[in-house]
């Protein structure tokens, strides 16, 4: 079957419908573009088309971009040099042919249907907030290979450009306006009428050309003057290495490509982009990017739907993570009733949801309409009136076993019989939570990751009671809200957190040694670590990271490297960023330096020389690939794909490196061993390799072992 379907008016005017059978959204797979080459060349002869409107058949999107698989088995730099030339060849069909197009764009348009709407005369977008543009080609290590390094620039102006092109991240129709990158907005209804009436008005005139965005007059001097444009680059450089500090060189190929272009012309331009990215796409950071892209995909589908459907909840908690996961909820279209013991707690929780609402407005998320719309449906409550008819409470009171009881034989009370109780735990035990409960089956953990709503994961925790049908429930709602669900059954600090506190701990244990906090979060850093791990510890908050550490401690002993330094910190008031004392200092919220403040609270215990980089690293990340194998061992989670994906999207685990488990499995079984075995000598018996680690060094491959 065809992917395209020409309608042609008797103004001369005609209609491309990208429609690609048998999938959910538009992909320029080889067949495609091929298919699409063709029309292209019969629209070229055809005398009697005035202009050309392309448009997707799909409801809720454009065109997704390339076809990834095609990208992922790309095994040589020639074939993926081979692969960007063929699509920039059918891109500049579009724009050499002899009328002028117009891309009616709504919904996602993203990577390659980016780069096709940019090759169009005009582009005219709907204002739905389904609607996003973007070169996410980064965010799988390469970079934008249909012409879009080259386009790009010459349309919104090299700043702009670069911002789109070397972070990936997608922009809305508001500010593509302002950038030049969309020529009109309108309604989703009116969108192939306002594209219509653009190619009737554009019928016989010229490609515009040159910068279409409203620049303040300094940054287009700046542009302009290719003597001056060396400033734009170095800056841009320098924010790249800052950000990824070179463990991610596809931002880097994709500046080269762009200055290239500017430098030597568009047609040199494009030559280079094809060979950058098919240097790029046979990188491992290429392939472990594709692969964590995957990691998320397979978490977005359904595999269990439930005919449960939460149409009305509670947050039963109203700090700043209740008024987090009480606006998900309003965003989405759930009600929600936010409780709390006092109006000051319920206001505070209501001001953080308010805080999120009016960020996403001003981004272009949504509208103003939409955020009341969204505050409209939080209602606020000291009591537990109006609980008779949720489907869902969400829990999220203090981290301490008898409140959160209380809290669910409260519940429990008021609630209808159907409702499900989850909690947002990060390290209690559900099965014992539920041994309170009149009908445990009913639950669960539903354990968000802070700020609510930037961090993808949700863990959806199984107690030895909860029934599939409400596991189901939290993950299918999960799913509704955005987010990646992963069920991992009940044990100490299920799955993330598990493996996240050995490792805090071990940087804790080197700073008691002597080690420099800077030193310790700067090789952390390198490894790829979203953060060190004392900013991490900050952020979290001194004082919960040592109630976890308490609790998770019970459940693994010796594992945990056990100090008091954190304690003893908060005892002295030391919470971290929340009030600005913390291993950093803080000014107004923003991090400086490390706290002199803390080398005078630190009982160091036998010092030892200065580590380097690489057994800062050693010490921190394989204390977690222990707990990782043993959870795999433990039945806490059954897959090793999905371990790595909460650990990915929980805690932002090098993406680069393809998850824990596949980094470990990039060294080997056997020398992870041999690691643990020098680090258990020298620092002590957590370090021991456990049996299944020991037989998996027979194998020298982690995953097919603990996959088992």
């Amino acid at each position: 079957m065809s992917a395209f379907n020409i309608e042609r008016h008797p103004d001369g005017i005609a209609v491309l419908t990208f429609d690609l059978p048998g999938e959910k959204v538009n992909k320029l797979t080889t067949p495609v573009m091929a298919e699409l080459g063709s029309l292209l060349d019969e629209l070229a002869q055809d005398r009697t088309v005035k202009a050309l409107v392309v448009r997707s058949g799909k409801p809720n999107g454009f065109i997704a971009g390339a076809d990834i698989a095609e990208i992922r088995s790309i095994s040589n730099a020639k074939e993926g040099e081979e692969l960007s030339r063929k699509g920039q060849a059918i891109m500049q069909k579009i724009e050499d042919l002899p009328f002028p197009t117009v891309a009616a764009i709504h919904g996602a348009c993203l990577g390659g249907g980016l780069e096709l709407a940019l090759a169009c005369s005009y582009r005219v977008l709907s204002n739905d907030k389904k609607t996003g543009l973007g070169a996410p080609e980064v965010r799988i290590g390469i970079l934008p290979g249909f012409g879009g390094t080259q386009r790009l620039p010459r349309l919104v102006g090299l700043s702009a450009a670069l911002e789109m092109i070397l972070t990936g991240k997608t922009i809305y129709a508001k500010k593509a306006k302002r950038i030049g990158l969309a020529d009109e907005v309108t309604h989703p209804e009116t969108l192939l009428d306002v594209a219509l009436s653009l190619a009737r008005h554009a019928a016989g005139s010229q490609r515009p050309q040159g910068v279409r965005a409203k620049r303040p007059l300094p940054l287009a001097v700046l542009e302009s003057i290719p003597f001056l444009r060396p400033l734009i680059y170095r800056k841009a450089k320098h924010s790249v290495l800052e950000e990824t500090l070179g463990n991610y060189p596809a931002p880097l190929a994709a500046l080269e490509a762009v200055q290239h272009g500017m430098v030597h012309g568009q047609a040199a331009g494009y030559r280079r982009e094809a060979e950058l990215l098919g240097t790029m796409a046979v990188t491992d950071v290429s392939k472990n990017l594709i692969h964590v892209f995957y990691l998320g995909e397979a978490l977005k589908r359904d595999s269990h739907p439930s005919p449960v459907r939460v149409n009305h909840a509670a947050v039963i908690g109203a700090g700043v993570m209740g008024g987090g996961i009480a606006q998900l909820f309003a965003e989405k279209g759930i009600a929600v009733r936010m409780k709390d013991l006092s109006k000051q707690a319920v206001g505070a929780g209501l001001s953080a949801a308010a805080d999120i609402f009016v960020k996403r407005t001003n981004k272009g998320i949504m509208d103003p309409r939409e955020a009341r719309n969204g505050m409209d449906r939080i209602a606020g409550t000291v009591d537990w009136e109006g609980f008779g008819t949720v489907d869902l409470g969400e829990e999220a009171v203090v981290e301490n076993m008898a409140a959160k009881k209380q809290v669910l034989a409260e519940f429990e009370k008021v609630a209808p019989a159907h409702a499900i109780f989850a909690s947002n735990t990060s390290s209690l035990s559900i099965t014992e939570l539920a041994a309170s409960s009149g009908r445990p089956d009913r639950v669960v953990g539903m354990h968000f990751f802070n700020p609510v709503e930037k961090m993808p994961l949700v863990e959806v925790v199984r107690g030895k009671g909860t029934s599939q049908e409400t596991v189901d429930a939290v993950a299918g709602l999960s799913r509704r809200l955005g987010k990646l669900p992963v069920v991992v059954n009940d044990g100490p600090g299920f799955l993330v957190n598990r493996i996240l506190m050995p490792y805090l701990g071990e940087a804790v244990l080197m700073l008691e040694e002597g080690n420099k906090i800077d030193e310790i979060d700067d090789a952390l850093l390198r490894f790829g670590m979203p953060m060190g791990a004392f900013i991490l510890l900050d952020e979290i908050g001194l004082d919960v990271a040592a109630k976890v550490s308490a609790i998770l401690r019970e459940g693994l002993g010796d594992r945990l490297p056990a100090s008091d330094l954190l304690p003893s910190l908060v005892a002295k008031g030391f919470l971290g960023k929340k009030n600005g004392r913390g291993f950093y200092l803080y000014l107004h919220g923003r991090r400086g330096g490390p706290s002199p403040l803390i080398a005078g609270q630190v009982a160091k215990r036998q010092p030892s020389p200065s580590l380097a980089p690489e057994e800062i690293v050693d010490r921190a990340v394989l204390l977690m690939i222990k707990e990782a194998a043993l959870c795999m061992e433990e039945k806490i989670i059954d897959r090793p794909d999905l371990l790595d994906a909460a650990l990915i999207f929980g805690i932002g685990f090098p993406p680069f490196r393809g998850g824990l488990l596949r980094y470990a499995d990039s060294i080997g079984a056997k020398q992870i061993v041999e690691r643990m075995n020098r680090c258990a000598e020298r620092y002590g018996k957590r370090f021991q390799p456990p049996p299944s680690l020991v037989e998996m060094s027979r194998n020298d491959l982690i995953t097919q072992v603990v996959g088992r």
